[in-house]
């Protein structure tokens, strides 16, 4: 028997059958119970069951699990399988998932009726210790390829960022796909309201992408670094690959063309079009009499004409583009209007670009065959235009927080592993972290996707993660449920009816 509010919080997890007594008589006592200010209580707690989960934006409360342990659904498991099995089994998934304890129960009862789960997409909780001692939680996605005939695209939010779920409705109502979206998350990076500010840039870059984006076969952003992309074929096959743009491309707009050569890449020319990505060290760009025309994404920002000897600032969106004047065709850049964009083939590693479907760029890439392949500094993420971008620090491989990623087998099997972070049973995931645990479940490629409060994994239209977020967090500083942070873009799946 424990005596205390603290006790509430620091001994809901030991390994006895214990009570906690006492009154809420301070704010985060009584939203960490779910009860109001200055009640009494009376607490039973099996051994080794956490019964507030997620707190400060909890999932599941003391009163949630308490309502839960005297529901008649628990009743009927006692009944079936006794009190001390049933206690027994609560304990040994509070240690290895964190089941909350209604979806436990549900679980557990429909196993014992020898109830088969309809979904096609097999979800779980999991989570562990790590060798420093610290816990991590999180909620995983499997489906097999191979077995049934998986389908997926990406969609970017018509008008302005939305959460994972509004973008599966909005990619229904615009694609018209009849199919039942039974997978998502979230996609890619892009520049914020925030980084535009920080960055000194117009609102109009707001929303910018910042790696390589597919959709429907158009280029609506090409390669910036040699970041990992999720690549999906017109086949249907899903890859994980480093892309670039080292390999040349041709710029096309009102009928007319420019091509920029392999040789001319993050290099200047008098006399050839050239071109630069973010993968480029330097302060300036030689402009010294070229035409120099600024992208982001697949839009034309800004054309500047450059004098002799004169240098140009690099910003760090998008490609940059730089053109003798004598060879820049009349009128085929104007400002705001978009081109469309044509990638060369590699000369190495080769793949066709012509038969993608849709692709977007994320990362860092975590398993290539089969090995952990974290390596922040090829991929780009170490250059001064990566970390000017950078809403928190992803080029440092110290630092755990919540994390998203996708692992995909030769065998056709796919995963998501979302990693809770920021909440007191999950501290969340390094690369390195999502490296090895993506590895110990057999992944032979993974790459990460943009992470933090803007990880989100969704499920039969439900969201699986535990965001550390809530935008109205201002009105409650102890307490409030978690929801989706807004992004840019996501990459949904559903089988062929």
């Amino acid at each position: 028997i424990t005596n205390g509010e603290h006790a509430v919080m620091m001994t809901d997890i030991i390994g006895l059958d214990h009570f906690h007594i006492g009154k809420a008589s301070n704010e985060m006592t009584a939203k960490m119970l779910g009860i109001p200010l200055e009640s009494g209580y009376i607490q039973f707690v099996p051994a080794g069951v956490r019964t507030t989960l997620a707190y400060t934006t909890p999932i599941q409360t003391s009163k949630d699990f308490d309502n839960a342990i005297k529901s008649a659904q628990f009743r009927r498991l006692e009944k079936k399988i006794g009190e001390k099995e049933l206690f027994a089994l609560m304990g040994k998934d509070a240690e290895e998932n964190g089941t909350p304890i209604v979806p436990f129960l549900d679980q557990l009862e429909a196993k014992l009726n020898g109830k088969q789960t309809s979904s096609n997409v097999k979800a779980s909780f999991v989570g562990g210790v790590y060798e420093d001692g610290l816990p991590w939680s999180g909620v995983m996605a499997e489906v097999d390829t191979k077995k049934q005939k998986w389908n997926f695209a990406a969609h970017t939010a018509n008008k302005e960022p939305k959460n994972v779920p509004g973008l599966v409705k909005e990619y229904i109502a615009k694609s018209g796909n009849k199919n039942k979206i039974e997978l998502a998350w979230n996609g890619g990076y892009i520049l914020n309201p925030e980084l535009v500010g920080k960055l000194g840039l117009p609102e109009t870059y707001i929303g910018s992408p910042l790696g390589l984006l597919i959709m429907n076969e158009e280029v609506e952003c090409p390669p910036l670094f040699n970041k990992p992309a999720i690549i999906i074929y017109k086949d249907g096959r899903i890859d994980i690959r480093k892309v670039n743009c080292r390999a040349g491309l041709a710029v096309r707009a009102g009928g007319k063309t420019v091509q920029f050569a392999e040789d001319q890449y993050n290099r200047h020319s008098n006399t050839q079009a050239c071109y630069y990505d973010l993968i480029y060290e330097e302060e300036h760009i030689r402009g010294d009499g070229n035409v120099i025309i600024r992208l982001a994404g697949n839009t034309v920002k800004q054309i500047i004409h450059t004098n002799k000897g004169e240098e140009v600032k690099c910003i760090p969106v998008g490609l940059t583009l730089s053109i003798p004047a004598d060879q820049l065709p009349k009128g085929i850049f104007k400002e705001g209007k978009k081109v469309d964009i044509e990638l060369f083939e590699p000369t190495k590693n080769k793949f066709r670009w012509s038969e993608i479907s849709y692709a977007v760029e994320a990362g860092p890439m975590l398993i290539d065959k089969a090995k952990k392949a974290v390596d922040l500094v090829s991929e780009g993420w170490k250059t001064s235009n990566s970390i000017r971008t950078q809403a928190a620090r992803l080029d440092f491989t110290d630092m755990r927080g919540p994390k998203i990623a996708l692992g995909v087998t030769n065998a056709g099997k796919l995963m998501v592993l979302m990693v809770n972070g920021r909440i007191r049973e999950s501290v969340g995931a390094t690369h390195f972290d999502m490296a090895d645990i993506l590895k110990r479940f057999g992944m032979d490629k993974a790459m990460g996707f943009d992470p933090g409060g803007s990880s989100t994994l969704v499920v039969d239209g439900k969201v699986m993660n535990i965001s550390p977020y809530n935008k109205k967090y201002e009105a409650d500083i102890y307490s409030l449920p978690p929801e989706p942070r807004f992004v840019a873009n996501a990459v949904v799946g559903w089988i062929e009816n």
